[in-house]
C-alpha cells in the first residue's frame, strides 16, 4: 500500500508517497521526480514495478500536489534543495537513486551536482534538453501564470493536458485525477515550466558524473532526450520504440524493467 506523509524542507512542508518492498529492502532508496505540471501522483502507476528490494519514494515539489504553496518563477535548484530535505529525513545518511521523468529529471540532475555523495545512480527518462533558442520559446509560452476567470475556457490548456490527450492509454478515472491535481496549484500551475525551461541543460548536464541511464520513449521529447545523451559524459541511452505514450501507466512494466536493469547493474 503506497502510504503519505510530509517532511520539513526549506520553502515549508514537503508531501510525499512512498511504497515499500513486499520482502526485505536491499537496495537503496529510488526517489521519483515528477514532471511539470503534476506531483508525485504521476509515479502511482508504476511504484508496484519499481518497489523490488527497494523503497520508491515520490515526493511533490513546492507549490505542487499537498506540498506548501511557493511562488510563481521558482527555480530547479530551488526544487532540487527541497527534495533533498525529503531525502535527508527519509534516507538519513544513505546514498539514494533518482529518477526523473520529463521535468524530474532535471531535478534529479541538479540534486546529483549539489549532493554528488548522497547519489548512487540517475534514471532520467524522456529529457527536456533543449536548446537556449527552444527553452526561451517555451518558457514564454508555457509558463504564464494561470489567469483564474468565471468561463470554463480558462481551464481548457489543463483539460487537454491532463485528459484529452490521456483517455486513449490512462482511461477517464486516471486521466481526470491528473487533470484534477494540475489544478491544486491555482494560478501557479505553470511554475514547473518556468523552472525547467529556465535551467541551463547546457551547462549543467555535462558536470553529471554519475552513472546515468537515458530512457528514451517515442514521444515528442524524443530528439531532446538524445541531444541530452550527448550532453552527459556517463549516460547510457536506451531506446524504446514500443513505448509511444503512458510511459508511466500503460508502458509502467517496461518502463520499470528498463530502470531496473540498470540501477541493479553491479559496478565494474
Amino acid at each position: 500500500m503506497i502510504r503519505k506523509g510530509y517532511s520539513d524542507g526549506p520553502f515549508g512542508q514537503l508531501h510525499w508517497r512512498m511504497l515499500e518492498p513486499a520482502g526485505k529492502v536491499s537496495q537503496p532508496d529510488l526517489f521519483c521526480l515528477h514532471p511539470a505540471p503534476f506531483s508525485g501522483l504521476a509515479f502511482t502507476g508504476i511504484m508496484p514495478h519499481l518497489a523490488q528490494g527497494r523503497r520508491i519514494i515520490a515526493p511533490d515539489y513546492p507549490g505542487h500536489g499537498g506540498s506548501d504553496a511557493f511562488k510563481t518563477e521558482p527555480s530547479i535548484e530551488e526544487y532540487a534543495a527541497a527534495i533533498e530535505a525529503v531525502i535527508a529525513d527519509l534516507s538519513a545518511n544513505a546514498a539514494v537513486d533518482l529518477m526523473g521523468f520529463h521535468t524530474g529529471n532535471l531535478v534529479a540532475v541538479e540534486i546529483g551536482l549539489s549532493v554528488a555523495d548522497r547519489v548512487r545512480r540517475l534514471a532520467l527518462v524522456d529529457v527536456p534538453a533543449f536548446d537556449p533558442k527552444t527553452r526561451d520559446k517555451y518558457r514564454g509560452a508555457m509558463s504564464k501564470p494561470l489567469e483564474i476567470t468565471p468561463e470554463m475556457q480558462c481551464l481548457e490548456a489543463a483539460w487537454d493536458r491532463g485528459m484529452t490527450k490521456r483517455l486513449a492509454s490512462q482511461g477517464p478515472d486516471r486521466s481526470f485525477d491528473m487533470f484534477v491535481e494540475q489544478l491544486r496549484h491555482g494560478k501557479n500551475m505553470n511554475a514547473a515550466f518556468h523552472a525547467g525551461f529556465s535551467y541551463d541543460v547546457d551547462g549543467k548536464l555535462p558536470q553529471v558524473a554519475h552513472p546515468t541511464l537515458i530512457l528514451a520513449s517515442q514521444s515528442a521529447l524524443l530528439e531532446a532526450t538524445h541531444r541530452a545523451s550527448k550532453l552527459i559524459p556517463t549516460a547510457k541511452l536506451v531506446e524504446r520504440p514500443d513505448i509511444a505514450r503512458a510511459v508511466l501507466d500503460e508502458a509502467a512494466a517496461i518502463t520499470a524493467s528498463e530502470v531496473l536493469m540498470f540501477l541493479d547493474k553491479e559496478d565494474p
